[in-house]
């Protein structure tokens, strides 16, 4: 019974619930507990009566219209709210303060944000699909929450720079399918928590540098569909957390180093879809790049620097390009690379003739070759796949398979490939061996024979190994004759030359290519010769006016329906002449200074730049090392010197020529001597000779001025050596003074003085005299001492008797010696001798110098001046006598009494007085005897 009353008594209780939850839900909604489902009723306004513990209403595809009021006061639990694909007009005016988490207003017609003040607890806003025009400072209130703001499809053409300062838990934001033109500076300054930006679809034509600097913590951006032409440098700098990059669908060009600097997480990056060229180097910054595609541009080449530093890159996307060119080796900085699409290419020759193009891919799992024209695939097309699991090479019309050439890929489940022109003579017998036809996955093989005519039409499959035979006379084309490497000069013509032989008779049909490039527009010649195995064909390539730009490696690749052949790569080799872009000038320079030459010259391969002087190579600033070389075009002389003075040539050599320019360098210098001109004093009637060694560039001007006043020619005065020594004849004492050499150039001037003495005769002579007396007298008392000492030291040696006999009883006492040196022996010491005869030479100087003075001497006469190479010499003309008498006996009594030599045995010396000889030409002699000593005639010579 208990049991019983508890089920009526529940029953009763949920039959009540249930009338009160449908008396308060709307007539023409569901309730479903907390989720009230209002869509589709067609009210076009807020509905009364709904339950109070409800969290989410949808009024979504309603004819709700105008300006929309929401009361939620008796609704304390809304959180969400939807009231997409109505007609509202304007944003719905909270009249308190609500609860609400979402709020979806997509598919209205709301032209302006605002009225969100009380919405503080909003969090998710979908505006997508409206008709706002601009978001200014004031559409978000102060104080939000909102971390999802979607502004999709909408017809924003502004955005000020401050307009989302507010949203500082910003999440994700769209933005996409707008009218944007620009993005102001610092629109995303506060937006440190953003992580997705989607601003795809837009107008948006440049993205300037540090735009993003702020999301440091965004992971996706997303700008497709722009008309983005130009990323300036650091676009993305700052987006440090940055991990996926939508570029699609865009105007870019290039790829460039400058704007993927920063990138250093990312890991995805779509540029498909542009207009890209060429690929720069740059990932050094995009190291952790997994992900790349480069689809839909319009690639012609990938050099091997090209996609260095991509060591981590699994997918590459390069389909739908215009490649027909892959350095060898590129593929080695991509060693994880694991999914490779180049598709709809012209990589035809990257199979056929190319070789280890895929070294390095060790990790490819799947290639993708499909519609690049391959004819033939070679031997080693394939070499370094060894873990490629699917080989996709469909929509190649191929004619043959080389033997082995799937060899290098033991690990391939799936391999695509349609043709119905394969060859199967005996050259493709290999495909049938056992180890290989069951190796190999036929099943996704769809290969017919178009050749021979036996097996055309066959599925490759179907056909037996003996059926696989060689032909007698080849179909297939082979290059006989290939092209020459040549080097030509810029604007010449060339031809290059190409013969192919085929037993058939159809028409070869030959493509040239440059560096793997299909030429177009180009003048070839064709014509054709029969030979006793068929027929050979040959192309002529004719190249005019030929510029640099056409260097490069020239390929002739001949082709029927039979198969497909590559001749040699011919190099041609362009050269320019030489020609000057900077020319050396003539230039002067003080010494001192820095010579400044300047050459510079084009051409291919660039000319090199060579300096001869004077004709040679010997540069004595580069042995002093005083040459430098500033730039490649410059060329420095430090410290320059007179050597350094001459004509300097600048050389420009390439293979195809030299040429020559020359330039002369003038090296200036004030004017200096080379050394100090010294005082001259000369008896009268001699010759004078000054020298002024001059040097400086100009050649200085030398004047002579003798006491302020210019000299001048005379019939004794000469001016030899370009002015540099001046010669007086028969100098006389009016040629006494200060001379003075003067010498100038545009550099200066620069002077020295000299004093000129001219002696009257008898001066010289008495002065002549009395020296040589003088030195007599020394010479004289010096061997007088020198033989007292000998004679001195001779009684030292030998004993007296006395001392002898009292030896034993008697000791010598130096204390009581009467020579002992104190002056109180009778004997003169020695070192008195030695006073005594200088002192009387020099009171025979004092008296021949109180001689009178007045003599009557003729000046000397007929005399001549002979210029040896160094020195200017005098000359008599012939014997002269010197008419000069001096007074004998005064002179030699004053002399006596004034001179006495001692020696040991005290007999006195004399000194005659010197005598003119009449009769010789030499001056007079000086004759001097002491004792047992004579000295002979000596003659002193004047000068």
């Amino acid at each position: 019974m208990l049991i019983a009353y508890l089920l009526f008594v529940s029953t009763l209780l949920y039959e009540a619930v249930i009338c009160n939850v449908k008396k308060s839900c709307h007539k023409k909604c569901d309730c479903l507990g907390t989720y009230v489902d209002c869509s589709k009723t067609m009210i076009n306004t807020f509905p009364e009566a709904l339950p109070p513990w409800m969290e989410t209403l949808d009024l979504n595809l309603n004819k709700i219209d105008g300006t929309l009021t929401i009361d939620t006061s008796s609704y304390l639990h809304l959180t969400t709210l939807k009231l997409t694909k109505n007609s509202i007009s304007s944003f719905p005016i909270f009249v308190n303060k609500t609860k609400i988490n979402h709020l979806n207003l997509a598919h209205n017609k709301i032209e302006k944000l605002e009225a969100l003040e009380n919405l503080p607890n909003l969090k998710t806003l979908d505006m997508n699909k409206n008709k706002l025009v601009f978001l200014d400072d004031h559409s978000f209130p102060q104080s939000t929450h909102l971390k999802i703001l979607n502004l999709n499809n909408n017809l924003i053409t502004n955005l000020t720079a401050n307009c989302l300062d507010t949203l500082i838990n910003l999440v994700e934001l769209k933005i996409s399918h707008n009218k944007l033109n620009n993005l102001p500076g610092g629109l995303f300054k506060k937006l440190k928590n953003l992580e997705f930006l989607d601003i795809s679809r837009n107008h948006i034509t440049v993205i300037h540098g540090l735009l993003f600097m702020d999301l440091v913590n965004l992971k996706t951006i997303i700008l497709r569909q722009n008309q983005i032409e130009d990323l300036q440098d650091g676009s993305f700098f700052g987006l440090i957390n940055l991990q996926s990059l939508h570029l699609e669908d865009n105007n870019l060009s290039k790829i460039s180093k400058g704007w993927l600097y920063g990138l250093n997480s990312l890991v995805y990056l779509n540029i498909s879809y542009n207009r890209i060229d060429q690929i720069k180097s740059g990932w050094e910054y995009c190291a952790e790049l997994e992900e790349l595609d480069l689809s839909y541009n319009k690639l012609q080449y990938i050099e091997k620097s090209n996609l260095e530093n991509l060591r981590k890159l699994q997918k590459l996307h390069l389909n739908n390009n215009r490649l027909s060119f892959i350095e060898e080796g590129s593929f080695n900085n991509t060693p994880m690379l694991r999914i490779l699409q180049m598709d709809h290419n012209y990589l035809s020759w990257l199979i056929e003739d190319a070789k280890e193009t895929f070294i390095g891919l060790r990790n490819l799992k799947k290639l993708s070759l499909a519609n690049n024209k391959i004819l033939f695939i070679k031997k080693e097309a394939f070499s370094g796949l060894d873990n490629l699991d699917e080989l996709n090479l469909l929509q190649n019309n191929v004619l043959e398979i080389q033997d082995e050439a799937f060899k290098y890929m033991p690990n391939l489940e799936y391999l695509y490939l349609n043709s119905s022109s394969l060859v199967c003579d005996c050259s493709m017998s290999w495909l049938k061996q056992p180890n290989i036809f069951e190796s190999l996955p036929f099943d996704y093989i769809n290969a017919f024979c178009g050749f021979p005519e036996k097996n055309k039409g066959k599925n490759l499959k179907e056909i037996s190994l003996t059926d696989f035979s060689c032909l007698e006379n080849s179909p297939k084309p082979t290059i006989i004759f290939h092209p020459e490497s040549k080097m030509v000069l810029e604007r010449q013509n060339i031809t290059l030359k190409c013969g192919v032989n085929s037993s058939s008779t159809e028409k070869i049909n030959f493509v040239w290519k440059k560096d793997n490039h299909d030429l177009e527009l180009i003048s070839t010649n064709h014509y054709s010769s029969f030979e006793f195995n068929g027929m050979t064909q040959f192309s002529v390539l004719n190249l005019y006016n030929i510029s640099m730009s056409q260097s490069g490696k020239y390929q002739c690749v001949a082709s029927n329906e039979f198969g497909i052949t590559y001749s040699n790569r011919s190099v041609l080799s362009v050269v320019v002449y030489p020609f000057f872009a900077k020319v050396p000038g003539n230039s002067s320079i003080k010494t001192g200074l820095t010579a400044r030459l300047e050459c510079a010259a084009n051409g291919y391969p660039v000319p090199q730049i060579s300096w001869q002087k004077d004709g040679g190579t010997d540069f004595p600033a580069a042995q002093e090392r005083r040459m430098r070389v500033a730039r490649d075009d410059v060329f420095l002389i430090v410290d320059v010197k007179l050597v350094d003075m001459g004509i300097y040539s600048c050389t420009a050599k390439n293979v195809a020529g030299m040429i020559a320019a020359n330039a002369t360098l003038n090296v200036l210098e004030p004017p200096w001597f080379k050394s100090e001109m010294s005082n001259k004093q000369v008896r009268v009637g001699e010759e004078v000779v000054l020298e002024c060694l001059s040097y400086g560039y100009p050649r200085p001007k030398i004047k002579w001025i003798k006491d302020g006043v210019s000299l001048t020619l005379s019939n004794r005065h000469f001016f030899t050596a370009e002015n540099q020594l001046l010669v007086i004849m028969e100098a006389n004492t009016d040629d006494s003074g200060t001379y003075q050499c003067e010498i100038t150039n545009s550099l200066g001037v620069n002077s020295q003085k000299v004093d000129v003495l001219v002696m009257p005769l008898y001066q010289s002579l008495i002065h002549e005299y009395t020296l040589g007396l003088v030195v007599i007298a020394i010479i004289l008392c010096i061997i007088i001492i020198s033989s007292i000492w000998v004679l001195f030291v001779y009684k030292a040696k030998r004993p007296s008797p006395n001392l002898i006999n009292n030896a034993d009883n008697k000791s010598l006492d130096s204390s009581n010696s009467k020579d002992s040196g104190t002056g109180e022996s009778t004997k003169r010491s020695q070192e008195q001798l030695f006073n005594e005869c200088l002192n009387a030479g020099q009171k025979l100087n004092n008296n021949l110098g109180n001689l009178s003075p007045e003599i009557n001497s003729p000046l000397l006469t007929h005399a001549s001046v002979i210029l040896g190479e160094n020195s200017v010499k005098y000359k008599h003309s012939k014997t002269a006598t010197l008419p000069v008498k001096l007074p004998t006996t005064e002179l030699h009594e004053t002399v006596e009494d004034q001179i006495k030599c001692i020696k040991t045995s005290e007999k006195p010396c004399s000194i005659p007085a010197p005598l003119p000889n009449e009769t010789q030409d030499s001056p007079p002699i000086v004759q001097q005897s002491c004792s047992d000593v004579n000295l002979h005639e000596q003659t002193v010579d004047p000068l």
